[in-house]
């Protein structure tokens, strides 16, 4: 078993299909935006074939107030392998490994999260000492329930209302709609420092495929009020499952429009529609803390709750047993 390491997107080989957040898809975004340094690990068997690849995002904090400069490698869940492959925790583990060979001491930690299951390679994360920590993560299940039932009778009422005052929304096609929405995106973002938001020809392209048309790996979709969009948002899409990226809307210019819960019930009501099975709140990955009101608007979409693990090594190995005699 050998692996490669890539850092640029002309160099990629062809890669197996896998979750999104491991896709050359996803590589390339990152690596057109200021979101950080992406690199893909890629496994090769014996047999000169790819078993899986695993992406690892280079990030770095800056802080005046005290003056810290941090870098951190996130790795966003068990990453992609070939369908029917059982060695998966072993090639995991060889990611790590190389991981810890290239980044060791040029890192301030590294994080690992969005496990879908909480014992993956449990035993070899102990073993290099990272750190358990409960996180969170909310979904809403599309499979059993029509996702209208869901909503609590407060949004039932808000999204009613909305409709009849005119609201609609639909997915955008025109190069015109699309930066609009990703102009009023931007400037809503713009004052949030919980969430960084690519730059706008990022986010196009990632919109698009390199012949013009529209990708299907990625949609966003317009809440239009008397022909003006009041609100946006973009979700990614992998086999089974819907992922809301970014939502916006002019909640103080258009408040009995709602035009927030609109842009989220939009995407959401897409995602049925195609049939996904799971809808998930990117949004909530990957943050301690969230706005309260946040959580609480998710709740009210018929959103699910649960504790994954997120594991943090710390390139400090008296930090690393420290902490998990207080969260072990």
């Amino acid at each position: 078993m050998r692996i490669e390491i890539f850092t640029k997107s002309s160099e990629l080989p062809e890669l197996i299909s896998g979750p999104v957040l491991h896709s050359a898809f996803m590589f390339r975004t990152i690596e057109c935006s200021r979101m950080g340094k992406p690199y893909m690990l890629v496994a090769y068997g014996s047999d000169g074939k790819e078993t899986g690849h695993l992406l690892v995002v280079r990030q770095r904090s800056i802080r005046l107030m005290p003056p810290v400069l941090s870098f951190w490698f996130s790795i966003q869940g068990e990453g992609a392998y070939r369908d029917g492959f059982k060695e998966r925790e072993a090639v995991f583990a060889m990611f790590l490994e190389k991981v810890f060979d290239i980044f060791d001491f040029h890192h301030t930690y590294i994080e690992v999260q969005n496990l879908e299951d909480s014992r993956f390679s449990y035993s070899t994360l102990r073993s290099h000492l990272f750190v358990p920590i409960k996180d969170r993560r909310i979904y809403i299940s599309l499979h059993s329930k029509d996702p209208r039932e869901r909503l609590s009778r407060a949004y039932k009422a808000h999204i009613r209302k909305a409709e009849g005052s005119g609201v609609t929304f639909r997915r955008a096609s025109s190069d015109k709609e699309i930066n609009e929405a990703l102009l009023l995106m931007r400037n809503f973002y713009r004052t949030k420092t919980r969430k960084r938001l690519p730059c706008q020809k990022t986010l196009f392209n990632m919109l698009q495929n390199s012949d013009g048309t529209l990708s299907d790996e990625a949609k966003l979709f317009v809440v239009l009020y008397k022909g003006k969009i009041i609100g946006s948002s973009i979700c990614l899409y992998e086999k089974e499952r819907a992922l809301l990226a970014y939502s916006c809307g002019l909640r103080k210019s258009y408040p009995f429009q709602y035009p927030g819960i609109m842009a989220i019930w939009a995407a959401i009501s897409d995602a049925y529609e195609q049939g996904y099975a799971h809808f998930e709140f990117l949004e909530v990955r990957g943050v301690s803390k969230l706005r309260k009101s946040f959580l609480n608007a998710i709740g009210n979409f018929g959103g699910k709750e649960t504790s994954p693990l997120r594991w943090y090594h710390f390139k400090w190995n008296w930090l690393n047993k420290f902490l998990r005699w207080i969260y072990v």
